[in-house]
């Protein structure tokens, strides 16, 4: 499975632009919307031409010159629950990074993911997984065929933070867990997988490092983390995927068919590419092969411009003219079949 999954081309979308996406599309034919308004963070749910979703995030704008930034929306079609993520801009050195999910009627919860306003947390990304996994029926010990399928889903969100000392942080939200379950979200510094290469002694332009962006792909049980690293000045490319939980322990205690028995997240570093200071990952995307040598590219007006990762390591920016009858849509495709 892993290998037809490494086979798959992995459409990354590294903007602020492309990232921060404040529509989501459910299959219920409802258009999801997230809004900055006067009294804070406002999501709309449209279907039919007819609105029928309208509320106010209760964290409202408190003083003048707040602003809400990077709003992304995603519906999960496992719980019917809406996630909105975005960027909270306090003043011109304060930001934050939060998240509110909406629930049957009324808002379950709403997270401070990011803990230092002074960090000036930006440039979040969020993606949507889910997994269903065969686990031994507890209920049915003495028969070893009798299985049950946990079924979870899950938000993810990248953001990036900090000034000197700047790097992503990843966040977990298990959307299937009760609000009041202490373990459902989880954060990790994504330099903690900064192991190998050389630091950084020259400041990275904040245009090649500032966006860690996610995957979209076919496989919607996993999610793929592109994202830079000041500390060692790498790309590196992380696989977040889901194993069965370990069975819990027999004899006393709470029945065992009544114990939670949760997905668990299991953490993998696919490739580690250097970094291209002159790499601009603002408004770029990129395209994986099952080599995993990358290929980023962005539009300039008439222009894609594009670079490739080889043998060789980052070749020079190249740039493809839209004209002579060469549309975007005709261009896009040829730079993107360069992935191997």
């Amino acid at each position: 499975m892993r290998r037809a999954f490494l086979t798959c081309l992995l459409l990354l979308g590294a903007s602020a632009a492309l990232a921060a996406n404040p529509y989501y599309l459910d299959r219920n034919g409802v258009l999801w919307k997230g809004t900055a308004g006067a009294e804070g963070l406002v999501l709309t749910g449209e279907q039919n031409g007819a609105e029928v979703v309208r509320s106010v995030v209760p964290f409202p704008l408190a003083m003048p010159g707040t602003s809400d930034t990077q709003i992304q929306v995603a519906a999960d079609e496992l719980t019917g629950k809406v996630a909105v993520v975005w960027q909270r801009n306090w003043n011109d050195s304060a930001s934050e990074i939060m998240l509110a999910v909406w629930n049957g009627g009324s808002w379950e919860r709403i997270d401070h993911l990011s803990q230092d306003l002074t960090a000036s947390p930006r440039n979040p990304a969020i993606q949507l997984t889910s997994d269903a996994i065969a686990v031994p029926d507890l209920d049915h010990p003495d028969d070893p065929t009798a299985t049950v399928t946990l079924r979870d889903s899950f938000l993810h969100v990248v953001w990036w933070e900090g000034t000197d000392q700047s790097h992503g942080t990843y966040a977990l939200l298990r959307l299937t867990a009760a609000p009041d379950e202490s373990d459902a979200l989880l954060e990790q510094d994504l330099d903690g997988y900064s192991t190998l290469g050389l630091p950084c002694n020259v400041p990275v332009p904040p245009a090649a490092l500032e966006h860690p962006i996610f995957a979209n792909q076919a496989s919607a049980d996993r999610a793929v983390l592109f994202f830079g690293s000041q500390r060692q000045c790498l790309f590196l490319l992380l696989e977040v995927q889901f194993a069965a939980p370990a069975p819990p322990p027999t004899g006393g205690g709470v029945p065992v068919g009544t114990q939670r028995r949760r997905s668990v997240p299991i953490f993998g570093l696919m490739k580690v590419f250097p970094m291209d200071r002159d790499l601009d990952m603002d408004g770029t995307r990129v395209m994986l092969g099952s080599n995993l040598q990358p290929v980023a590219y962005r539009i300039d007006g008439s222009l894609v411009s594009y670079v490739t990762y080889g043998d060789q390591g980052w070749s020079p920016i190249r740039k493809l003219a839209v004209a002579d009858g060469l549309s975007i849509d005709q261009a896009i495709p040829l730079v993107e079949n360069l992935a191997r």
